[in-house]
């Protein structure tokens, strides 16, 4: 039962989050946010009802003992950072309403105006964002070669059906799932009392927030929540939702950046040059993750095929018709359902 404490964090999440939504529907239907919010606190609902069934998912031979130990430990890595946050915003709030200058310079405002007057879009800022979501992926598969190295190793051996499998995600789940809790809890704050946030958090947005993600919250966390109902996907499958999400994308706006002179349209910052190199590297990560895992997948070169043409396909009508909803969420979303089915057929 020790799954319930992480269970309920992302349950109040979820609740915390579409309350903020409610409260202010009135703007997020005039800023066309109010579906992707929803759609949020949905992810952190579902992320919350899965999280029983993750760690053990691939793991058949797993003891309840050993998997009672995994749960807590999660619970107690959760819960020590949420009150780590929960200290740091009260001191923040103590110290800015005891002083009305430092509660003047905190105005949300004013420092989104700051931003947007000194906002230089160039091909190095551009690249160091791409950069931090392809770190997740990076995460993915740190974890899952050196659960394979310590299986190889004989040090899972001793703990109860441990394997490279269940160790490996459950590094993946609890480290994804502390990365969404850091980020919705500051965005949150951000979004609801600025004068709470510490000054290494306002430096971070200042240097990474788009300008879209002013009034909402900030692309990694949905894309992060994203892939969670493919956790119990073969994990090639899984990382290749991931890697596309990532690298395609980061491989279309970089492009588009450097190379991109022919505009969809007068309206659009995206290029066809941008879009070209996103499909392309979609269809060659499906194939080359194939090409990598073969091995360890029940499905011939033929499905693979079909599966990089499904999810090129996805990926470009995403890119080229998503105006009001957040991509890095409908990527891995709309992707990630499309490869399911066409594996499980």
């Amino acid at each position: 039962m020790y799954y319930i404490f992480t269970t309920a964090i992302f349950i109040v999440f979820s609740v915390f989050t579409l309350q903020y939504t409610i409260k202010n529907r009135k703007e997020k239907l005039e800023k066309n946010l109010l579906s992707s919010e929803i759609i949020i606190s949905m992810l952190f609902l579902l992320a919350g009802i899965l999280f029983p069934f993750m760690i053990q998912s691939h793991s058949s031979e797993l003891s309840q003992n050993t998997l009672n130990f995994l749960w807590l430990l999660t619970a107690l890595i959760l819960i020590i950072e949420l009150l780590v946050w929960i200290a740091v915003i009260m001191y923040n709030a103590v110290i800015s309403k005891k002083d009305a200058q430092i509660m003047a310079e905190r105005n949300y405002v004013d420092f989104c105006k700051d931003i947007e007057e000194n906002r230089v879009y160039d091909l190095k800022s551009d690249i160091t964002r791409k950069l931090l979501h392809l770190f997740t992926v990076f995460v993915i598969f740190f974890f899952w070669f050196l659960g394979a190295i310590l299986d190889n190793l004989g040090c899972l051996d001793e703990f109860g059906g441990l394997d490279r499998y269940s160790f490996a995600y459950w590094l993946i789940i609890t480290v994804g799932f502390a990365f969404v809790i850091m980020f919705q809890i500051a965005d949150l704050a951000r979004l609801n009392a600025f004068y709470t946030l510490p000054k290494w958090a306002k430096n971070w947005y200042c240097k990474s927030m788009k300008d879209n993600e002013m009034d909402t919250f900030v692309a990694s966390t949905p894309m992060v929540l994203s892939f969670v109902p493919f956790i119990f996907l073969p994990f090639p499958l899984f990382a290749t939702i991931a890697l596309i999400t990532t690298g395609a994308d980061g491989a279309a706006a970089i492009v588009g950046m450097k190379f991109g002179k022919h505009k969809f349209n007068d309206n659009s910052d995206k290029t066809i040059e941008g879009y070209i190199a996103g499909g392309f590297s979609t269809f060659i990560i499906v194939i080359v993750m194939y090409l990598l895992f073969q091995n360890t997948l029940d499905y011939d070169f033929l499905k693979a095929i079909i599966m990089a043409i499904i999810a090129t396909i996805i990926f470009l009508t995403v890119d080229a018709f998503t105006r009001n909803m957040c991509d890095n969420m409908l990527n891995p979303l709309l992707i990630g359902i499309g490869l399911s089915i066409i594996y499980l057929l």
